[in-house]
């Protein structure tokens, strides 16, 4: 089973991945764009090429894994590229199309914003939750949104997951 973070910034999804992973004894993916980003900070923006790489990594870091755990996946590289360049390139849903089945956590941003040199959107949340539910369910994708804070957050992390088809099991 892969199982995808998702949501927008600040509403912890890293620290829902980590939980998970102890919990289900599965590997993270951990979110590419930090690592990328980072020595980048003190930039206005990233690039579109920007974009094009961490879907390569993206792409690679999930190549012949069935069982992940990926703290975002491709979906939130599309959702930038729609907010910050409009239309999408053919390769992100091409790429999106063809991916391994799995099932999103949509976290909700219930959590308090905690300030990052990475993060753009401190009050533009709820919104971005929208764009993500939306690109969620008109992709037909299985989710669930996920609410609370800590171990409340897990728990319903956990329990939408137990709900899973058989084809999704959790062990």
């Amino acid at each position: 089973m892969i199982i995808v973070l998702t949501g927008p910034e600040s509403c912890g999804k890293t620290q829902l991945a980590e939980a998970l992973s102890r919990q289900l004894n599965l590997p993270v993916v951990h979110e590419h764009a930090r690592n990328f980003l980072q020595p980048r900070a003190s930039k206005p923006h990233y690039q579109p090429s920007d974009l094009i790489q961490l879907l390569e990594l993206q792409m690679n870091s999930e190549e012949g894994a069935d069982s992940l755990i990926l703290d975002t996946d491709i979906l939130t590289l599309i959702i930038w590229w729609r907010e910050k360049y409009g239309p999408v390139p053919e390769i992100f849903q091409h790429t999106m199309s063809t991916q391994l089945p799995r099932h999103y956590l949509l976290c909700a941003p219930d959590l308090a914003w905690q300030p990052d040199p990475l993060r753009e959107n401190p009050h533009d949340r709820e919104r971005l939750f929208a764009v993500y539910e939306r690109e969620l369910t008109l992709r037909g994708l299985s989710f669930d949104v996920v609410h609370g804070v800590g171990q409340s957050r897990l728990n319903s992390a956990l329990a939408a997951l137990k709900k899973m088809p058989a084809n999704f099991s959790i062990g």
